[in-house]
């Protein structure tokens, strides 16, 4: 009798977690639909204020509000294909990285958009490292993300640090600046979606961040005083030997 009631038992886990999976599946697709709505008459205003810039833009008074569309639609923009990342998990695509030639690539992607100096604390261990086993867009869109938070935090006169090695079985990619830090009482919820101190922004960021780095079988951890600054540190599982990759 008790096994007849396991069986029930496991069979109406089963079925419930294929419930959960198929409304998760609704779920996606209901929301890249209506992104897609979205964007098209987003797409068909940004063209026409594209064109009245051209034909009428020599009215500064018209330029100026033309400016603005573009401005806010591009924002708009960007809203939703964070929302869309937030909302479905793409599949990762691993390769074996050199860590320091990622780190490399990922400051000569993001340098010029930032008036601070960004310092790399990883000088003659570059190929003594191993390979870290990473999908190499997905990962970059996470150090981009702490990049630019460390850079918001603590403005143009930041100091950024973005350094990496090894710790166990791990790479680690560590990236601090010398900002205003974090209180205890908002670091409970700095993970939380939608949750956010900025005037600018949808508070999802950090959420997708680690939703990547859980994808990848590692962690993301955070040490901060407030007044002091902040460091985020990736953990994820090293490869078996050191590379000139940085993908």
């Amino acid at each position: 009798m008790p096994a007849e009631k396991t069986g029930r038992g496991d069979m109406a886990a089963k079925k419930k977690q294929g419930s959960v999976k198929f409304a998760e599946a609704n779920t996606e697709l209901m929301l890249a639909a209506l992104a897609h709505e979205i964007k098209n008459p987003l797409n068909s205003i940004k063209g026409a204020g594209q064109y009245l810039n051209d034909r009428f833009g020599g009215n500064p008074e018209i330029k100026e509000f033309v400016s603005l569309i573009i401005t806010e639609i591009d924002r708009l923009d960007a809203y939703l294909n964070e929302f869309l990342n937030f909302s479905r998990g793409t599949k990762l695509n691993l390769k074996p990285v050199n860590p320091a030639a990622f780190i490399n690539g990922v400051i000569m992607l993001v340098k010029h958009g930032f008036k601070c100096e960004i310092e790399t604390d990883f000088t003659g261990r570059e190929h003594s490292l191993p390979d870290a086993m990473i999908d190499p867009e997905q990962m970059r869109q996470v150090i981009v993300n702490l990049l630019t938070n460390a850079r918001d935090a603590a403005g143009d006169d930041a100091r950024i640090k973005i350094s990496c090695g090894k710790k166990g079985k791990n790479i680690f990619f560590s990236v601090s600046d010398n900002g205003k830090g974090i209180s205890k009482a908002l670091m409970k919820h700095i993970f939380t979606p939608f949750y956010t101190t900025k005037e600018k922004g949808m508070g999802i960021g950090l959420s997708i961040c680690r939703a990547i780095v859980a994808k990848h079988g590692g962690k993301i951890r955070v040490k901060s005083e407030p007044g002091f600054g902040t460091a985020f540190t990736v953990l994820v599982p090293a490869g078996t030997k050191g590379g000139k990759n940085g993908a």
